[in-house]
């Protein structure tokens, strides 16, 4: 099974962003000081760094869902995207092994 949770994206502008369904892995928001840490980590490839943490409530008649993702803008040349990438999905690994909350039983 693919446990991919970072994956490259176009941003708006053309840019390659990289965006982390940290939720789907660790059933909860990423705290401020873990969004930091991977800022920092982001730094030692890129030079100029942005990260998001977003929570997305999408509703219809039948449906409700919550995401919890984190995107990272980064200064960095095409070359190093996918070093990006991998630094964005070991550090939501780690998240997940220091603190995850399980679901609650449906």
């Amino acid at each position: 099974m693919d446990t991919t949770t970072a994956f490259i994206r176009p941003a708006a502008n053309g840019t390659p962003e990289v965006v982390v369904n940290f939720g789907l892995l660790t059933g909860r928001e990423a705290t401020l000081a873990e969004v930091d840490r991977l800022g920092r980590r982001v730094c030692n490839v890129a030079g100029d760094v942005r990260v998001h943490a977003v929570r997305v409530h999408d509703m219809g008649p039948g449906s409700e869902s919550i995401v919890n993702q984190v995107v990272v803008y980064a200064g960095a040349t095409s070359s190093d995207v996918e070093a990006i990438r991998s630094i964005c999905e070991d550090w939501a690994v780690d998240c997940a092994n220091e603190r995850t909350i399980e679901p609650l039983p449906m």
